[in-house]
Order: C-alpha cells, then structure tokens, then sequence
C-alpha cells in the first residue's frame, strides 16, 4: 500500500510541471530564436557507441568509436502544443571508416523548459533518408533521428550542446543504430 501512494504523490507533483507550459499562453518570442525568424547551424560530434540509447545507462560503460558526424541545419520558429518550437531542415554528414555516408531529413523540436530567459533545454524527433542501404548499423534508407540538446542565446549566436540517436526503429532486422554527442554553433538572422 505504501508503494502505491508513492506512486500516486509522484504522479500529483510530475502532472503539473509538464501540463503548465501546453496551458500557459503562446510565448511572446521564441527562446531559441529571440526576434529573429531564421536560423542556420554548424554542429560536429562524436560517436558514443552502439545500440540502443537505454542499454548503455547505468552501470554499463559506454565506448567510443571512431565515427564523426557534421550537420548543416536551416530552422524557423513554430509551435508545439503552445511550447516554443522549431522546425528544422538538415543536410548530415556521418565520418568514419567504412561508414561514410550522407542523410537528410527534417526535424521537429520543442522545448521541454520554455520559460528561461537565455537558457533552454528541448527534444526533437525527425525523419531521415541515408545514402546507403547496405550498412552493418542501419539496414535501410528510412531512419529515425531524436535529439536532445541544451541552448545558450546571446544576441545573433546560439550555443548547443546536443545528443543524438539514429534508428530505423527495427523496420529491418539490422538496426544497431548511431549515437552521438556533440556542440553546435546556431547564427539567428
């Protein structure tokens, strides 16, 4: 009984902090954009491991690789829910051996803490086309990308640091998937 009212106090107290920002009012600017309507980004990052991003929390030791990844994004600010949000183009480079290959796709991020004045902190989830079909990781062109990342905005620049997944969601038997953590460099015009 004692483990059920923990449950039922911890879901009183999480409701609220996630339904407050989709019920409060549409915001005045967009954190990520301040008053300008468009950006372009630069981000690089390196691979951290394999799999599926769940197996390697914990105790488990995550391994690095040599993979890179270079990414050119064009975003304008949009909704979610009433969240700030952006919608994104991306042009993905991925580096390493044997595993070079191009992607693009589009992406759809939101906030999760809209409300700080410089700082914001989101999650993205879009949809992506890979040059090579035949890959030990990704058996196919159709993939799954989400993102994490954390923002500081000063006045036409952006700071992100940022982690990402790729999958095809077990569309194929082969899907092993890419991780990577990286920063971005985000110019607002």
């Amino acid at each position: 009984m004692r483990r059920r009212s923990w449950s039922y106090l911890f879901t009183a107290l999480l409701l609220p902090c996630l339904l407050a920002p989709a019920i409060a009012g549409a915001q005045a600017s967009n954190p990520m954009f301040g008053d300008k309507q468009n950006q372009f980004g630069v981000y690089g990052a390196g691979s951290t491991g394999t799999g599926s991003p769940l197996s390697h929390m914990g105790s488990k030791v995550q391994y690095t690789e040599d993979l890179g990844e270079i990414e050119l994004q064009y975003s304008q600010p949009s909704e979610f829910f009433r969240l700030p949000a952006r919608s994104s183009v991306h042009l993905i480079q991925i580096i390493g051996e044997d595993k070079t290959q191009a992607a693009f796709g589009l992406m759809q991020e939101f906030l999760l803490v809209p409300n700080l004045e410089k700082f914001y902190a989101g999650v993205g989830l879009g949809m992506y086309i890979k040059e090579r079909v035949n890959d030990d990781r990704i058996n196919s062109r159709f993939t799954f990308g989400e993102r994490l990342f954390l923002g500081y905005h000063f006045d036409s620049m952006t700071l992100e640091l940022y982690w990402r997944h790729f999958s095809n969601g077990d569309l194929t038997p082969i899907n092993t998937a890419y991780n990577f953590f990286g920063v971005g460099t985000v110019w607002n015009f």
